[in-house]
């Protein structure tokens, strides 16, 4: 990726690969701002959508955000180097939308490192489609030691995800908050799951809040290259897909390795249809050869359950775990080390 290449153009391009839309974006002003915020130089358009670069503020400081609009209300808002403190309303030709300084992230050549900025945008519409109203309010949240982010997802028959693609230095940090409203819920599958990499992470944080929103919460604390995410030569940089979208049945460890003499902790999630109070076997195996280790994972109301795995009895090598639950498997490896 170009160093100069603008980070919501990169966005807007991935954006644009997911979804066609031609309906006409809504006229958007700032109008003031507390805590001393500012903005920061010229508002920058980018395909139709205006970006808002703030500066003025410290990191942990929030600031208090008004808009005007010709009255339409755009249904994504998304704010860079900062993080939404508080649902973000539009009513009556105003917005406010209430963000907290997380460090700043730059907007390509405008804007310094400590600045962050927020878009509004509208939801996506499917190619020859309505526009999607269901995905309305939608608010995004990305900071940390990232260069570079996109929105990422997928629409089929099999089902819908909606999140980001980010990179950023190896060995650097990434968040990823995210809030869905109901309809977005609904529209996603129901009961929400995320995917990191194409692979779902049952550690990552899923909240189910009583107005039936979801808040979703990933923390990356050091982005490292694998397999799956190679690291781009050129600049050093990890890239990782994070959506969300209907819950699979999986398992996965709070390590990729640990030493024998440690303790991980396994969880495993159902999919979208579970019964609290389940119990669900996992089997471990190296290579072909089963190994006398058993566990047993009991689902709570959230539909997923957790346990510690003392690794003592286990030789060193990589170790499968393996769950099976309602005609659906799932698979998660550890690699054990002296």
């Amino acid at each position: 990726m170009k160093k100069n290449k603008s980070l919501l153009r990169t966005a807007l391009v991935a954006f644009a690969t997911l979804v066609a839309s031609s309906e006409a974006r809504a006229d958007i002003s700032f109008v003031s701002g507390t805590n001393n915020v500012v903005l920061s130089g010229t508002t920058v358009d980018e395909n139709g959508d205006k970006v808002f670069i703030f500066d003025g503020t410290a990191e942990s400081e929030s600031a208090t955000l008004n808009f005007s609009t010709d009255g339409t209300c755009p249904g994504v808002a998304v704010t860079g180097g900062g993080e939404f403190a508080s649902t973000w309303t539009c009513s009556a030709g105003v917005i406010t939308a209430s963000i907290v300084d997380r460090g700043g992230l730059s907007f390509g050549p405008q804007g310094s490192s400590n600045t962050f900025y927020v878009i509004f945008s509208n939801p996506p519409t499917p190619p020859g489609g309505a526009p999607l109203t269901a995905l309305s309010g939608i608010q995004i949240s990305v900071f940390g030691t990232i260069r570079s982010w996109g929105l990422d997802g997928n629409m089929s028959s099999s089902g819908a995800t909606f999140g980001v693609e980010l990179s950023g230095p190896e060995g650097g940090e990434a968040h990823f908050r995210m809030d869905l409203p109901q309809t977005a819920v609904e529209y996603l599958g129901g009961v929400i799951g995320v995917f990191i990499g194409g692979k779902p992470d049952p550690f990552a944080s899923v909240i189910n809040n009583d107005d039936g929103s979801v808040s979703l919460d990933v923390d990356i604390a050091k982005l490292v290259t694998s397999a799956a995410l190679s690291a781009k030569e050129d600049q050093n940089l990890v890239t990782k897909k994070i959506v969300a979208g209907e819950r699979v049945l999986n398992i996965g460890f709070d390590k990729t390795s640990a030493k024998k003499s440690q303790s991980v902790i396994m969880k495993v999630c159902a999919g979208t249809k579970y019964r609290s109070g389940d119990k669900i076997p996992v089997r471990f195996a190296r290579g072909k050869m089963a190994l006398k280790l058993k566990k047993t994972i009991k689902l709570d109301s959230a539909g997923c359950g957790q346990s510690s795995l003392k690794l003592n009895t286990i030789s060193p090598g990589q170790v499968s775990a393996y769950v099976t639950y309602k005609a659906k498997k799932a698979t998660a490896k550890l690699l054990v080390t002296k």
